[in-house]
């Protein structure tokens, strides 16, 4: 039911009309995998296809899907590094992106690093890596969060996750 609801949610946002093919877009993740993985695998189908249209694309990783890519206490990987994407996604991305399917990620991990290499930005929200205590001082280590997410995430403000979102032309929030 969870694929379905991805399948049909994202096909409906790539072929809804667009509203201009520059500007900025705002993604918003707030949920976390462990409470419904439909929503965080959206937001990455949204961010690709934002980056397709030749959006800029700023993502904040915030409230509970920051947990989504905290450390596993024994395994030292997060939750979503290895999440596989399931393949008639991947067909079906390969298809509405005229792509061979071997070029579509195989993990969400994999999916992560693609979208930050293609140019999107992700920030995390600093004040609730502190209250979840995963990092006691993000400026300097973001603590707990998985090493390669450390690589991309860049923690912010709340005052700059407020710019974030104003200076975008459209927004989703997941």
């Amino acid at each position: 039911m969870r694929l379905l609801f991805v399948l049909v949610f994202f096909l409906s946002a790539v072929f809804s009309p667009a509203t201009a093919a520059e500007g900025r877009a705002f993604i918003h993740m707030k949920t976390g995998l462990k409470h419904d993985d439909a929503p965080i695998c959206v937001a990455y189908n949204m961010i690709w296809a934002a980056l397709r249209e030749g959006l800029e694309v700023d993502v904040l990783v915030d409230a509970d899907a920051i947990n989504t890519f905290r450390k596993g206490r024994f395994s030292g990987k997060d939750d979503i590094e290895g999440y596989n994407i399931p393949q008639n996604l991947r067909e079906e991305m390969a298809r509405q992106f005229s792509l061979p399917v071997e070029e579509t990620p195989k993990t969400y991990g994999g999916f992560m690093n693609l979208l930050h290499e293609a140019g999107a930005k992700f920030h995390i929200n600093k004040a609730f890596l502190v209250v979840a205590g995963i990092a006691e001082n993000p400026d300097e280590d973001m603590g707990g969060i998985a090493d390669y997410a450390k690589q991309i995430f860049r923690p912010v403000s709340l005052s700059e996750m407020i710019n974030l979102r104003r200076g975008a032309d459209v927004s989703y929030t997941f």
